[in-house]
């Protein structure tokens, strides 16, 4: 097999090369904080029927990637399917086309308990050496973060002229409920996937986690693109829309379009900032002054923009904290009725001034953020948030694991402080499903 002419997609996914019987662990650790990051990938459980495992590079390369990795672990050398058909296929397609990114993930170690670089010529009886100038990083999860930032940076650096080119627009897909995968992808320079969950309502505390660890990437990645617009489009849980929209703010870049699911723009390029035509009130706040703190204290707000009454997760909420709150807030869509998109830059402005302000009145206090609002005003609100330290807290009416309050309630799933280096998410507190 020869590789085809025609220069690979830069926005094309990544092809996941592995032996199954050793690496399966591996290549679904790699694969899930791969989309978690912004990169389809290919892979054989996820994107073939059963039978299939000789054909999927065949039809991986038809189909159009950008790249690949090849996991190394000791019993590869055992499969024929790697050795003499991807391996060699996929460095074909490096050494042919430069914008074909190739990586190796390499699980093998030395008698010391170091990472035996030697390993995958061996083991995929290559001439030694021919892998040399491949990115290798080991299994552990800092090696797979050091490759994924690798194939991250080329393909931005690939898709960079493409954007100038163009409308210089930075296009992002976001969507936490889909099973990802390969033709779930739409094209666009970053489709962040992560792992569907389990639970009725919330997301997955493993796909949680693993958007903690590369969404420092993000914010790079669009500014290093040359970009000076923002498309967002997709869907997803509202904690985790407000994450992405805090980890891209206003700051780095000026204008953010976001597209719902019937194809309205919702559209951003201003700051936190009470607006004169009145967007949101105050249905109603409170607070303890001399709240129960042990450090920093806390203020909650509820963003309740949709027209339909439903307050009781809300009511469950102060209920259930008020000592330990100085203040909370209770906002509402001045109109009363459903939201104009148009209107969307006013209206998170004003939601993140009234969020600002009650941090800022309160010795900048954690806000614990409760959102009731459409998916795009999530990220618009969140862009607008730098500074601040958020837990935002996603919606679950699920029946309760204990007691008999069936009532629905607000569960904290990430504390965010929006100006860290690493990354906006600090934590994850979302527990796992078990």
């Amino acid at each position: 097999m020869t590789s085809d002419s025609a220069a690979p997609d830069p926005a094309d996914p990544v092809f996941i090369s592995y032996r199954q019987k050793d690496g399966t662990g591996v290549a679904t650790e790699l694969a899930w904080l791969l989309r978690a990051a912004g990169i389809p990938v290919w892979r054989d459980r996820d994107d073939l029927p059963p039978g299939d495992t000789e054909a999927r590079l065949k039809q991986a390369i038809a189909a159009g990637i950008s790249g690949g990795v090849l996991v190394t672990t000791p019993d590869v050398v055992n499969s024929r399917v790697v050795k003499t058909l991807e391996a060699p296929q996929l460095l074909e397609l490096h050494r042919d086309h430069e914008v074909f990114a190739l990586g190796i993930i390499n699980s093998v170690k030395t008698d010391d308990g170091g990472t035996d670089y030697d390993a995958p010529d061996r083991l995929l009886e290559i001439r030694p050496g021919t892998l040399s100038g491949v990115d290798q990083q080991s299994a552990e999860r800092d090696g797979l973060l050091a490759l994924i930032r690798s194939l991250v940076w080329h393909r931005i650096a690939s898709l960079r002229k493409r954007i100038e080119t163009t409308d210089q627009t930075f296009h992002l897909s976001l969507q936490t409920r889909n099973t990802p995968q390969v033709y779930d992808r739409t094209g666009d320079e970053l489709d962040i996937r992560l792992m569907p969950s389990d639970h009725e309502r919330l997301p997955s505390a493993d796909g949680l986690r693993d958007l903690k660890d590369t969404i420092g990437l993000l914010p790079d990645a669009v500014t290093r693109s040359g970009a000076h617009r923002l498309r967002v489009a997709g869907g997803a849980h509202l904690s985790v829309a407000f994450a992405v929209g805090a980890a891209l703010p206003s700051s780095r870049i000026g204008h953010m379009d976001v597209i719902d699911q019937q194809g309205a723009t919702w559209s951003s390029d201003g700051e936190a900032r009470f607006i004169t035509q009145t967007q949101v009130q105050i249905a109603d706040q409170g607070g303890e002054p001399s709240a129960i703190t042990a450090g920093r204290p806390s203020v909650a707000v509820y963003v309740d923009l949709l027209p339909q009454l439903s307050d009781t997760a809300f009511t469950r909420y102060i209920e259930d904290h008020r000592p330990f709150l100085a203040a909370w807030r209770h906002l509402t869509s001045a109109s009363g009725t459903l939201l104009d998109p148009t209107d969307a830059g006013l209206i998170a402005a004003d939601v993140a001034a009234h969020i600002r302000a009650l941090s800022n009145d309160n010795s900048n206090a954690e806000v614990h953020l409760l959102l009731r609002c459409p998916f795009p005003l999530a990220l618009l609100i969140g862009r607008l948030t730098n500074t601040l330290r958020v837990v935002v807290h996603e919606w679950d009416d699920s029946d309760p694991i204990d007691g008999e309050d069936y009532r629905a309630r607000y569960v904290p799933t990430m504390r965010l402080r929006t100006s860290a280096r690493s990354g906006v998410i600090e934590d994850v507190l979302l527990p796992d499903a078990s």
